[in-house]
């Protein structure tokens, strides 16, 4: 028992701040929003994409989960030992973001009533913030100590056509649209990724000359992982267009707005910015092979480009399918905010390439056996 005990808190102490951080911010944002949007109503209340943006934003990177989890293994550990410790982080980040989110919507007079009634909302909106705590957190670790990961591939779900399904069920159920198209999307970007080394080559030779045949070839290496990338930002993009082009109630306009200018922002630059650390054992070997700092910035340049500028274009595409699929109003072109949103992403990817960029400079050969 002192064992398991201190395994479990050297187990939480190696916990970054991010790892616990990125969901619990996820969960006081969806946790807004149910505040203001209530839990039934809409056939796509908001809510719902918001989650699932924070789930895939929050869950931890392979390569970090692969790494607690052979030390884990080598102190010992069991799969229900290791079940309780990603069981204790998913309650830490989902109560932390559920308090937040629950002190925001009574600031911000979203929870009206008193008595019973308030703690009820209150008790059940921090049980939804447990909730998708628990979904972002637990699957990643079970899967990676349980299974044996695939290598970088199609998804899963692409063998099945489940994207399709899920488009052609949108008829019947606008909020299936968002899945599916979402899915479909993710599909084609990491075809095209995987098959489409020449048209990327040909694209980026004006841009970098000699290097767009290697850097064309790294991109379809990496096809999996940048499609990801491509979809989260694609989705939170998808997310603002449709909270900006249709009529809900003014406060809850705003609250949707910020809410997905923060999902967006998380996208194109932490969650980015990951990816992109999964691929600085492919710029310590371009180095090694005597690359040249411009060359290592054009490689992280190019993932960077893919991702904001196929996010941003993909994104707006998306975003209208779901507003086309929503029965709801129409407004006015918000041109102002498109802008701000094209200018957060854009933003945000620079600062997740620069933070690489600068990671990257600091690696030496000795670093490859770690990753």
């Amino acid at each position: 028992m002192i064992a398991a005990m201190a395994l479990w808190v050297g187990g939480i102490a190696r916990v970054r701040p991010a790892r616990l951080g990125v969901p619990a911010a996820g969960v006081a944002i969806v946790t807004t929003l149910l505040a203001v949007h209530g839990w039934t109503g809409a056939p796509a209340p908001p809510w719902v994409p918001a989650t699932v943006l924070v789930v895939l934003l929050a869950a931890p990177s392979e390569r970090s989960l692969r790494g607690d989890q052979d030390l884990l293994r080598a102190r010992g550990a069991t799969g229900g030992q290791v079940l309780a410790l990603a069981s204790a982080e998913a309650a830490a980040a989902g109560l932390a973001g559920g308090v937040v989110g629950v002190v925001l919507s009574l600031a911000a007079g979203f929870l009206p009533g008193s008595g019973l009634s308030l703690v009820r909302e209150i008790v059940l909106l921090l049980l939804g913030g447990l909730i998708v705590a628990a979904i972002a957190v637990l699957p990643p670790v079970l899967r990676e100590w349980y299974f044996v990961p695939a290598d970088d591939g199609p998804p899963w779900w692409s063998s099945y056509g489940l994207d399709f399904i899920l488009l052609a069920l949108a008829f019947f159920w606008p909020l299936l649209g968002w899945a599916g198209g979402t899915m479909l999307l993710w599909r084609l970007v990491e075809l095209g990724l995987r098959k489409g080394k020449r048209a990327i080559g040909g694209a980026l030779r004006p841009i970098v000359s000699g290097l767009a045949g290697v850097l064309a070839l790294s991109i379809s290496w990496r096809s999996a992982l940048l499609a990801r990338s491509v979809a989260l930002v694609a989705l939170a993009v998808a997310f603002a267009i449709s909270s900006a082009l249709t009529r809900d109630g003014c406060t809850a306009a705003t609250v949707d707005r910020v809410a997905s200018l923060l999902l967006a922002a998380a996208a194109a630059g932490p969650s980015f910015g990951l990816a992109l650390n999964e691929r600085r054992r492919d710029l310590l070997i371009v180095s090694t092979l005597g690359g040249k700092r411009r060359q290592v910035a054009t490689f992280i340049a190019g993932d960077a480009l893919i991702v904001g500028g196929g996010g941003l274009i993909a994104g707006h595409l998306l975003g209208v399918l779901f507003v086309l699929l929503t029965p709801a109003e129409w407004v006015a072109f918000p041109h102002g905010y498109f802008g701000m949103l094209g200018a957060v992403v854009i933003v945000s990817c620079v600062a997740a390439s620069a933070r690489i960029a600068q990671l990257a400079a600091r690696d030496e050969v000795s670093d490859l056996r770690d990753y």
